[in-house]
C-alpha cells in the first residue's frame, strides 16, 4: 500500500492532522468494501487505521508496528505511530518524535510530514534555550517547506506567527550598551565593557541565518543624551526609569525601526495562508492579534468578514468585532458585537466576561458575593460615562480590554486565559499603558548561540543547542539566566509596573529582585514590582478615563441643596452650555438640537434620579453673555434622599458632534431635624418677584415666590450685581408667635483671608424682601428664604469667599455656609 493511499495534499497547502487523517480513513473504508477478505486480514496498515479510526489505539500501534517489521521503510506506519503518541492517550512525546524524525529521514521531501513536526515543534518546553532553538528550527522548516510548496498554508502560518514574534519583541524595544541592570556592581565600573556589542552583532547573525529581521533590512537607531557615558557615573535606584538613563548619558538602541518590516511580513504570510485555506482558523487569531498590535482596526474588520463566512458562531468571532469597532469608535456596533459573543460563549467565557470581582475593592467584594448580579448591574450603571447613549462605554472598554488580554497573553495550548496571567490582569485593570518599554539589556559576558569566535559560523541548532558562555569579568559567578533577561516596562503615570522574561519564552512576571541582587545592594522596596503591584491595586483596584467622540467642551455646573418635602432634599442642578458660535439676540432661538441628562447616582451605586430630554432649539433668553464667552443656562430640579452622592451633567448635539459630560460627588445635606439649618447658598444672575407664580425665564426655579436665574459659572464680572439665594430653616417663635434673626454677608479675597467690610454697599429688593448686613428680620414662621444683591464695583478682581452667617436672636444660635467665586 503506497503513502499517496493514505494522505492527500490539498491544492494549495496542506490539510492538517485531523482532516489528513479523516480523508484517509473514508478511503479506506471504501477498500476495504472491495477487498478480498484474505486480504484484509493480513493488511497491517489497514487494520491500524480501522482501529485508528475505533479508537482502539493500542491495538493500532501494534498493527502499524507489525507494518514496520514487514517493511521497516515504511514511512507512512512511522508517520501514523507519531500521530498515536502525539495527540492521544497513549501521549509519549519522545516516541512521537522519534517516529516523525524516521518517517522523514525515509522520505525527508514529504511535505505533510514537514508540517507534522513543524506543529510538534510548536510545544512550550518552559525553557528559554529549548524555546530559542525550536522556534528558529521551526522558521527554517516553514521556509523548507515553502520551497515544495509556496502556497502551504501550515508553513505561511507558522512564517507568520514568528514575525508577529519579532513585530512584539522590536516595535517598543530598547537595548543599553554594557549594562547589567541586576547587578548592582555596574554603578562602580570604570571601563566601557569591549563586549558591550557584541550580543546584537550576534542576534544579527542568528536572525539572518534564521530568517529573521536584521540590519540590512532597517538600520537601528542610538539615541544618546549626551555626548559621552562613562558607567560609574550612573546613579539610579529606580533600575527601571528609562527617562533617567537617557538624561544620565546612557546610550539607547532603538530596536523599533524592524517592527514595520516584521509587521509586513507576517501579513503577507498570514495572508498568503488564508488564501490556500480560508477554513485555517487559528490564522483569523494571529492576524487578528497583529492588527490588534498595530492598532489597524479597519484592516482587522475586513479580514473579520471572511471570517464571518466560514465561522458564523465561533464566539471570538464577534468578540473581536466588538473589540475592532470599539477601537474604531462605531460604539452601537461593538455593543451589538459583543452582545452577540454572549450567545455563542460557554458558561465559562461568559461569565469570566461578566465577573468584575477582579476589579472591585475589596470593601465591596462581600457586598458583590452576596449578590453578584445585583451588584453587577448598579456597578456598571454607577461606571457609565455617559447615561445619554444605549450603550455602557465603560463596560465594553472591559469587554476589550479582556479580548486584548487574551488575545495577546492566552495560551490555548495550555488552557491559560489572557486575563488569567499577570500581565493581563493588570491590562484589565488600567488598560493599556501610557508607556510599553521593552528592555534588552546587552550582554556584558557575551551570551551567544554558537561559538564564542566571531569568525566561526553558528553552530547547528536543528539538534542539541550549542551554548557558549564567555564569563569573561564575571568568572563562574555569572547568571546565565540573569543574563537572558528581559523587561517590559508599563508606564501608567502615576504608576508602573515591570515585567520580567528569564526564560525569553515570552511568558513574563512581575519583576522582583533577587537574593543576591539585594545582597549587592539592589534598592529592594523600590524595584520589587511585586510588592509595588499589590500596593497599586489595593489602593486603585481599576482605572478607565473616558474620552468622548466628537468635540469635547467643559460644562459648567452647580449643585445647591434646599429643604425637600416627606424629609427629602430638593437638588438644583444648574448647567451651562457655551455658545462659541455667533448668534443674532433679536432670535428667538438658536438652530441646535440637543440632548440633556442629570444624573443622580447613590453611593451604593443605584440611580437615584435620572432626567432626559432633548431641547429642539436654545432659547436666546436664556443667554447670560461674558468678556470670553456667553452661555447658555438651564437647570434641572431634583428630589433625592441626603447622603454622599454623585451628580452626572451631560449634554450632545445631535449627532454626537459636540459632546460634554461633567460629574461630581456631592453631599446631600439632611434638613429633617430640628436645629437650626440653612440651606446651600445660591448664586444666581437674576431674581425677582414672581406675582403670578410662574418663572420669569425658561430657566428660572421657583422657591418661596421668586423667580430665580442660577448662575452655573460662578463667575461676576465687576460691574455686575451678584444675586444669592439661601433659605434658613428650624427658627425659634418668641412668645409672640414671631421668629426673630440676623444676616450678615461677607465677601473676603481668598487669598488674603482678611474680610471686605463693604463688601455689601448697595442692597436693593422690592417689597421688604431685601436684607441689609446686621439688620435683624421678623417673620411669622419657623422657616424663610432671602437673597441679598452684592455690588462689588469697587472690588479687584480675583478669588473670592462669600459666607452668609445667620443668627437666631431668640436662642443665639448661628449657623452660615459659603461659597466661592470669581470676579473678572
Amino acid at each position: 500500500m503506497t503513502p499517496s493511499r493514505f494522505f492527500a495534499v490539498k491544492a494549495g497547502g496542506c490539510l492538517g492532522w485531523e482532516r489528513m487523517l479523516s480523508l484517509a480513513l473514508v478511503s479506506m473504508v471504501s477498500l476495504v468494501l472491495v477487498m478480498p477478505l484474505s486480504a484484509q486480514q493480513t493488511d497491517p496498515m489497514t487494520d491500524g487505521i480501522l482501529a485508528f479510526r475505533a479508537g482502539e489505539h493500542a491495538s493500532a500501534v501494534a498493527s502499524f508496528n507489525r507494518a514496520l517489521k514487514e517493511d521497516p521503510a515504511n514511512a507512512e506506519a512511522h508517520f501514523l505511530l507519531a500521530r498515536l503518541y502525539w495527540e492521544t492517550d497513549l501521549r509519549d512525546v519522545k516516541e512521537a518524535g522519534r517516529h516523525l524524525e524516521s518517517a522523514l529521514a525515509i522520505d525527508p521531501g514529504n511535505v505533510q510530514y514537514m508540517v507534522a513536526l513543524l506543529q510538534q515543534l510548536r510545544a512550550d518546553s518552559q525553557l528559554f534555550i529549548i524555546d530559542q532553538s525550536r522556534e528558529a528550527r521551526r522558521r527554517r522548516l516553514a521556509m523548507d517547506i515553502l520551497e515544495r510548496d509556496s502556497t502551504n498554508s501550515f508553513a505561511n502560518e507558522e512564517l507568520g506567527d514568528t514575525y508577529i514574534r519579532d513585530f512584539w519583541r522590536y516595535r517598543n524595544a530598547l537595548m543599553y550598551p554594557a549594562l547589567d541592570f541586576l547587578r548592582a556592581e555596574y554603578r562602580a565600573r570604570t571601563e566601557y565593557d569591549p563586549m558591550a556589542g557584541y550580543l546584537v552583532d550576534q542576534a544579527n547573525r542568528f536572525d539572518q541565518a534564521n530568517g529573521g529581521i536584521t540590519e540590512s533590512d532597517v538600520p537601528q537607531t542610538l539615541a544618546q543624551a549626551g555626548p559621552t557615558w562613562n558607567p560609574n557615573q550612573v546613579f539610579m535606584a529606580d533600575e527601571f526609569d528609562v527617562e533617567a538613563l537617557k538624561n544620565q548619558g546612557v546610550p539607547v538602541l532603538d530596536l523599533s525601526g524592524r517592527a514595520q518590516v516584521a509587521y509586513e511580513r507576517a501579513i503577507s504570510h498570514l495572508n498568503t495562508a488564508l488564501e490556500a485555506d480560508p477554513r485555517q482558523r487559528s490564522v483569523y487569531d494571529h492576524l487578528m492579534e497583529i492588527y490588534a498590535l498595530k492598532g489597524e482596526y479597519g484592516e482587522a474588520l475586513n479580514m473579520l468578514a471572511q471570517m464571518y463566512i466560514f465561522f458564523p458562531e465561533d464566539p471570538e468571532l464577534w468578540t473581536y468585532l466588538g473589540y475592532a469597532h470599539y477601537h474604531s469608535g462605531n460604539m452601537e456596533a461593538a455593543s451589538k458585537s459583543f452582545e452577540s459573543a454572549f450567545r455563542f460563549m460557554d458558561e465559562e467565557s461568559a461569565y469570566a466576561y461578566n465577573q468584575i470581582e477582579n476589579i472591585l475593592p475589596k470593601d465591596e467584594l462581600e457586598a458583590y458575593r452576596a449578590d453578584e448580579a445585583g451588584y453587577t448591574s448598579r456597578f456598571w450603571m454607577s461606571k457609565d460615562p455617559r447615561y445619554l447613549t444605549s450603550y455602557n462605554e465603560r463596560k465594553m472598554e472591559h469587554y476589550a480590554r479582556l479580548t486584548y488580554a487574551d488575545l495577546l497573553y492566552g495560551s490555548p495550548q495550555l488552557g491559560i486565559k489572557g486575563w488569567n496571567t499577570e500581565r493581563g490582569n493588570i491590562l484589565v485593570r488600567y488598560g493599556i499603558p501610557n508607556g510599553d518599554v521593552v528592555i534588552i539589556p546587552r550582554s556584558g559576558s557575551g551570551v551567544m548561540m554558537g561559538t564564542p569566535d566571531r569568525g566561526n559560523s553558528l553552530e547547528d541548532l536543528d539538534g542539541n543547542v550549542g551554548v557558549a558562555l564567555n564569563v569573561g569579568r564575571y568568572g563562574s559567578g555569572w547568571d546565565m539566566f540573569e543574563e537572558a533577561n528581559t523587561y517590559n516596562i508599563w508606564d501608567y503615570g502615576e504608576f508602573k509596573f515591570v515585567f520580567e522574561d528569564p526564560f525569553r519564552n515570552g511568558e513574563f512576571r512581575l519583576y522582583s529582585p533577587s537574593a543576591s541582587d539585594i545582597s549587592d545592594g539592589a534598592v529592594a522596596y523600590i524595584n520589587d514590582y511585586v510588592i509595588k503591584a499589590a500596593e497599586t491595586i489595593r489602593e486603585t483596584p481599576e482605572r478607565y478615563e473616558y474620552e468622548a467622540p466628537g468635540r469635547q467642551i467643559e460644562l459648567p455646573y452647580a449643585v445647591a441643596a434646599f429643604k425637600g418635602s416627606d424629609g427629602s432634599t430638593d437638588l438644583y442642578v444648574n448647567y451651562a452650555i457655551p455658545i462659541t458660535d455667533a448668534y443674532s439676540p433679536d432670535d428667538e432661538f438658536i438652530n441646535i438640537t440637543a440632548n440633556a441628562g442629570t444624573f443622580v447616582v447613590a453611593d451604593n451605586r443605584d440611580i437615584l434620579v435620572e432626567r432626559r430630554r432633548t431641547i429642539y432649539g436654545l432659547p436666546t433668553a436664556q443667554i447670560v453673555r461674558f468678556d470670553e464667552s456667553n452661555l447658555w443656562v438651564d437647570t434641572e430640579r431634583m428630589s433625592t434622599p441626603p447622603g454622599r452622592h454623585e451628580v452626572s451633567v451631560e449634554f450632545e448635539t445631535a449627532g454626537g458632534g459636540t459632546v460634554a459630560v461633567q460629574r461630581r460627588a456631592v453631599d446631600v445635606p439632611d434638613f429633617s431635624g430640628t436645629t437650626l439649618a440653612m440651606s446651600d447658598i445660591l448664586l444666581s444672575y437674576r431674581i425677582e418677584e414672581s406675582f403670578d407664580g410662574k418663572p420669569v425665564s425658561g430657566s428660572d426655579i421657583l422657591r418661596k415666590g421668586l423667580s430665580i436665574q442660577p448662575a452655573p459659572w460662578t463667575v461676576y464680572g465687576t460691574d455686575q450685581p451678584i444675586y444669592i439665594y439661601f433659605e434658613v430653616y428650624n427658627l425659634t417663635q418668641d412668645a409672640e408667635g414671631m421668629s426673630r434673626y440676623e444676616v450678615e454677608a461677607e465677601l473676603t479675597p481668598r487669598e488674603s483671608g482678611s474680610g471686605v467690610g463693604r463688601a455689601i454697599r448697595n442692597l436693593f429688593g422690592g417689597g421688604g424682601q431685601g436684607v441689609s448686613t446686621g439688620v435683624p428680620i421678623n417673620v411669622e414662621a419657623t422657616e424663610d428664604g432671602q437673597y441679598l444683591i452684592l455690588d462689588a464695583e469697587n472690588l479687584e478682581t480675583g478669588l473670592y469667599t462669600l459666607r452668609v452667617t445667620i443668627t437666631d436672636q431668640v436662642t443665639g444660635r448661628d449657623v452660615d455656609m459659603s461659597k466661592d467665586l470669581f470676579l473678572e
